[in-house]
């Protein structure tokens, strides 16, 4: 099997900083940097620039985490089907799971899944932001994570993995409670002029739409954003923002409220699974697709 050592290597080369990835490996800064000496020491080969700002990877680097990871996928595949062949009943299915990415329709189904398919088991696994490409969550999946919940971009997620409908979430709009906007009913394009309005490029079809008629119209200032954080939300509450939200994104700030938008604008939810599921995730995905199917006939 591969190099553990390789994991300090990659979190480490993903985050630009020992110290978050001995956080994120649950290690001490000086073991890991220890294990990362000892692995360039052994191999002659220098990994990392290091500097009082973090660290980053060198062209030696770069060559080796990107075939490190490709090492480490296959490792976890091997041993998930070691463990699945030498058990025949491990039915462990791992959902991601963040504040911002709750995966709450995922979890309201568990019950019923259960029942369909009583063997499978759930596991769920804390998350960074599913929209930072360095951390590769969605290009990963079935390394450290099966399935994640949220809303579909072909932009973003086509061809990296398979994706289950589980129904939609109304884009709607965070403003501060001290806003004007916030006593109206609905809010049309026309209400945004004069605002600053953030929005998450690629988060979902109807959104990147959305961002692309408001950045038309010019009395409306669009601010795009790589992710959604916490961070984002309080600057919006201080400085009097407006954020485009839709399901989980929503009313994540107590000092501001969400108003929906007059024209209804509906993001497809979806599931997120490898394009060559486990066992375990395939049959999570067809006992959910018979739980949907009853559902609609009611």
């Amino acid at each position: 099997m591969y190099d553990r050592r390789l994991e300090a290597v990659v979190a480490a080369a993903e985050l630009g900083s020992f110290s978050k990835a001995a956080a994120k490996l649950h290690l001490s800064t000086p073991s890991l940097a220890k294990q990362i000496g000892t692995f360039e020491a052994e191999h002659g080969i220098a990994l990392f620039e290091r500097s009082h700002h973090g660290v980053s990877l060198t062209p030696a680097g770069t060559s080796l985490v990107e075939d490190a990871r490709a090492v480490m996928r296959l490792s976890g595949d091997s041993l998930r089907r070691a463990r699945e062949c030498s058990s025949g009943t491990d039915g462990t299915v791992r959902l991601g799971v963040s504040m911002l990415c709750p995966a709450r329709k995922t979890l309201d189904a568990w019950p019923h899944i259960h029942g369909i398919d009583p063997s499978l088991k759930m596991e769920l696994v804390p998350v960074g932001d599913l929209y930072d490409d360095r951390l590769g969550i969605v290009r990963n999946l079935g390394a450290d994570v099966d399935i994640v919940q949220t809303t579909y971009s072909s932009k973003r997620w086509g061809g990296l993995c398979q994706a289950m409908p589980m129904g939609s979430a109304a884009l709607a709009v965070d403003v501060p409670r001290v806003s004007p906007l916030s006593q109206k009913r609905a809010l049309t394009i026309d209400d945004l002029a004069g605002q600053r309005v953030h929005i998450l490029r690629h988060a979902a079809d109807v959104m990147d739409d959305l961002r692309d008629r408001l950045a038309a119209d010019p009395r409306i200032t669009v601010i795009d954003v790589s992710t959604y954080t916490l961070s984002l939300y309080n600057e919006c509450a201080e400085s009097g923002g407006a954020i485009i939200t839709s399901g989980a994104w929503s009313g994540q700030h107590p000092a501001l409220t969400t108003v929906p938008l007059a024209e209804e604008i509906i993001a497809p939810c979806v599931l997120l699974y490898p394009n060559e599921p486990s066992k375990a995730v395939q049959r999570f995905v067809d006992a959910l697709t018979r739980l949907l199917e009853q559902d609609a006939q009611y």
